[in-house]
């Protein structure tokens, strides 16, 4: 069976302005995915998700991934919450 990456990205932690803009005009955030040197640490993460800010020369850690199968959810992963439609009223920014 086919496997993926599964995890989360902490929206508090990503500042105003580092959202960007498509050409589209849809907001977005540029990331790295990054292997952990250490290999899997002691819940199965084997990457991280970072944003880097040029400006500060900063790396703002944004959540853990660990690799399952695909239809399966990851054992630590939060319950999912209710579609809310396209609602951005309670995201920070």
């Amino acid at each position: 069976m086919a496997k993926k990456l599964n995890g989360m990205i902490n929206l508090s932690k990503i500042p105003r302005d580092l959202i960007g803009q498509t050409q589209k005009g849809e907001k977005c955030i540029f990331v790295d995915i990054v292997p952990r040197k250490g290999g899997a640490d002691k819940y199965g993460n084997t990457h991280s998700i970072q944003l880097y800010n040029k400006d500060t020369k900063e790396t703002i850690y944004l959540g853990n991934l660990k690799t399952v199968e695909f239809g399966q959810k990851a054992n630590n992963a939060p319950a999912s919450p209710a579609p809310t439609g396209n609602n951005d009223e309670d995201l920070p920014w």
